[in-house]
């Protein structure tokens, strides 16, 4: 009996508690409200970027601003700061390996490997084969050009040419190494 009386009384707060009428939890007027949004009937005003970024030439190389005048003297139409700047771009995308250069003289020892370095047996013995030539290339101030020649550097400065029986390099390579420079120059320098 005592569960019956305790079920009665749990049930008579309950209804109490549920019963109460106050009107602050039902009138929602009070409470505050998000605002109205009045759309325009007119578009929006947007601004668009006209500007461009200024791209990079399509074109490699300088294109007209060299030119060979002979087999063995080329020009860069540059001033003789850029000219070195650019001639030493232009011999390590050519990959003519340079040995020495003094830039107060306006020269680069350079050596050319033309040998065919391809085949496993001629890597193999590449240690056994003479050394390359040494190239110099000259650069000199012509105003608003720069003139770049090609010789061999003198005997003292080949390290092959003490060598008696080694056979002396001809002037057709200083010919060569300045057209393959040439046509890098025109056609292939890219910028860094």
């Amino acid at each position: 009996m005592s569960v019956i009386v305790k079920s009665l009384l749990l049930i008579g707060f309950l209804v109490s508690c549920g019963t109460t009428e106050e009107s602050r939890y039902r009138d929602t007027e009070a409470l505050e409200r998000p605002p109205t949004v009045i759309s325009s009937t007119a578009k929006e005003q947007r601004t668009v970027d006209d500007s461009s970024i200024p791209k990079k030439k399509d074109i490699t190389g300088l294109g007209s601003d060299v030119y060979q005048n002979t087999p063995t003297q080329l020009t860069i139409k540059q001033p003789f700061g850029e000219a070195w700047n650019t001639l030493g771009r232009a011999l390590k995308q050519s990959g003519i390996k340079i040995t020495d250069h003094e830039r107060d003289k306006g020269q680069y020892y350079v050596t050319q490997d033309t040998a065919d370095r391809t085949s496993f047996f001629a890597k193999a013995t590449a240690f056994l084969s003479d050394d390359p030539t040494i190239y110099l290339l000259t650069v000199k101030d012509d105003g608003e050009e720069t003139t770049v020649t090609a010789t061999m550097a003198n005997a003292t400065e080949q390290s092959s040419a003490a060598k008696d029986d080694m056979p002396q390099p001809s002037a057709e390579g200083a010919e060569d190494l300045l057209q393959v420079l040439f046509k890098t120059l025109r056609d292939k320098l890219e910028e860094e």
